[in-house]
């Protein structure tokens, strides 16, 4: 599996304000790879955009049981999907994002709904917010 390089998670880490995209934590951050690249993964090397920043607590719990709120929120995205087309929520600052390498655009609720719709489906994207 390849891994994001030094000078990219670095990239992300500011974006992210230095701290988990859920909870805030600022220590034991890791690369939250928004796709899936387990069971040997791909060999190229994700861009800033298909990541985030999360403590080692939530990024564990995001393939468990915040799976859910993960997808609906964009932190993970399918594995079929396109990282660039599914924007990120920021709870801390009560913000949605489009990520853009290793900068981010706020858009609106409505935007930001509207794009996972197209991505998932209103009916997925709406049973994720009933999980999470």
């Amino acid at each position: 599996m390849a891994a994001i390089s030094q000078v990219d998670r670095q990239q992300m880490y500011a974006r992210d304000v230095h701290r988990c995209i859920r909870c805030g934590a600022e220590q034991l951050l890791t690369c939250q790879h928004r796709a899936a690249v387990g069971m040997g993964g791909s060999k190229v090397q994700p861009r800033v955009l298909e990541c985030v920043t999360a403590c080692l607590e939530c990024n564990m719990r995001f393939e468990s049981d915040l799976q859910g709120e993960a997808l609906r929120f964009g932190w993970k995205v399918r594995r079929w999907a396109d990282a660039a087309a599914v924007p990120v929520f920021y709870p801390l600052e009560g913000i949605w994002c489009v990520l853009i390498n290793d900068t981010r655009r706020p858009v609106t609720e409505a935007e930001a709904v509207a794009m996972m719709h197209a991505v998932y489906g209103q009916e997925q994207y709406e049973k994720w917010g009933l999980a999470a």
